[in-house]
């Protein structure tokens, strides 16, 4: 990819994700007439029930991993995370 792709990339996601914030606060906002959902009444506010699922799922995953990256030597770590930016690299010069 060029610079000049990249930054037209860049553009496009930074676009996306100001329509995304706007339709997010939108979306937070009680319509008129209608009662302000509680995060605790599975309503699904602006932080509802599966956002916190997720959260908590993320949360013990990397606990999960904090306990076992604590018994992979350095030396192996840096092997595995150095095949994985190779392996990236090589997929994203394939598209």
């Amino acid at each position: 990819m060029t610079e000049k792709d990249i930054r037209s990339e860049i553009n496009e996601l930074k676009a996306q994700l100001e329509s995304l914030s706007r339709a997010g606060e939108q979306g937070r906002q009680p319509a008129a007439g209608s009662a302000p959902l509680r995060e605790d009444d599975g309503g699904g506010g602006a932080t509802g029930g599966w956002f916190h699922d997720i959260v908590k799922q993320a949360e013990e995953l990397w606990s999960g991993l904090d306990v076992q990256l604590k018994d992979v030597p350095a030396k192996t770590a840096l092997v595995i995370f150095a095949l994985g930016v190779l392996t990236g690299r090589l997929l994203s010069k394939r598209e």
